[in-house]
């Protein structure tokens, strides 16, 4: 019996494991949301399906998008409870669902105060929490923005139009010209795909800009929500995708500064920490 195929909520999941993803949290919140409302349909109007339709449709999730950290989590979440009745896994996911949909509120909030007035700031890549934080920021004070190009996908370049629109200083930094850049910055902003126990994976390029400002004395900030933080099995799984589809790269957390998360401010090992203590489901170990 396979009619949950068509119930919405498996369609919506089919999606967000074929499409680009281009906003992980939001994402995260819409895939534990729709494993939710699957889980109490099943529950209810299918039970001989449970788990395996859950089990079916979270793998597809892990294996088409292995390097979005907040689906890897909701699978993991989703295998560490099938054990549980339908009804209590539909609980954990909602809870999920609503921690990540806060999240991005919450690292700008806790992102912002970092940001001095009359600074330069510099970033590479196209984080949604890096341009949520700086244009937050923006409200109170007055500073500038560097953007580097993070080419072939230009995800930098795409970052400057929205923060000139929303009327922040900014320029873009050709790839290539970035390390002469350096010396004059104040700080450097990235955001973070996933977050391991010793590596964080961020966009082609940013870990050269990292070790080079970490030369410099200039602080390098992470910015990745706690959903992001990745057992070392998973982030080596994230890891590898990542780095084969040739768009992000492994970032030594020796390199940061510091971890901008919902919880506060962490010191690199302190989020290191957070994801080498998170449980692995025993079925995605391999």
């Amino acid at each position: 019996m396979t009619e949950w195929r068509e119930w919405p909520s498996w369609r919506r999941l089919a999606a967000i494991a074929r499409a680009p993803i281009t906003g992980a949290a939001a994402a995260g919140s819409l895939a534990a949301t729709n494993l939710a409302d699957l889980v109490d349909s099943i529950g209810k109007y299918a039970p001989e399906a449970y788990p395996r339709a859950v089990k079916e449709v979270s793998l597809e999730l892990l294996e088409r998008q292995p390097a979005i950290a907040p689906l890897v989590t909701i699978v993991n979440t989703v295998f560490l409870n099938l054990a549980d009745p339908p009804e209590l896994l539909a609980a954990e996911l909602r809870a999920t669902a609503e921690r990540m949909a806060r999240s991005a509120s919450v690292l700008s909030k806790v992102g912002a105060a970092l940001v001095p007035a009359g600074s330069t700031v510099l970033t590479a890549g196209g984080s949604g929490s890096v341009r949520d934080l700086l244009i937050l920021a923006g409200d109170s004070r007055s500073f500038s923005v560097a953007c580097a190009e993070t080419m072939p996908y230009g995800e930098g370049i795409e970052l400057a139009a929205d923060l000139a629109a929303a009327g922040l200083r900014v320029e873009v930094i050709p790839d290539d010209q970035v390390a002469d850049a350096v010396p004059g910055i104040d700080l450097v902003i990235f955001g973070a795909a996933a977050v391991g126990p010793d590596a964080a994976m961020n966009a082609v390029g940013t870990a050269a800009i990292a070790e080079r400002a970490r030369f410099f004395s200039v602080p390098v900030y992470l910015v990745a929500s706690i959903d992001k933080a990745l057992p070392a099995p998973l982030f080596e799984r994230a890891v590898a995708a990542g780095t084969a589809a040739g768009q992000f790269e492994p970032v030594p957390l020796r390199s940061v500064s510091a971890v901008v998360t919902e919880l506060g401010i962490l010191e690199p090992l302190g989020a290191g920490k957070l994801a080498a203590e998170r449980t692995v489901a025993k079925a995605l170990l391999r």
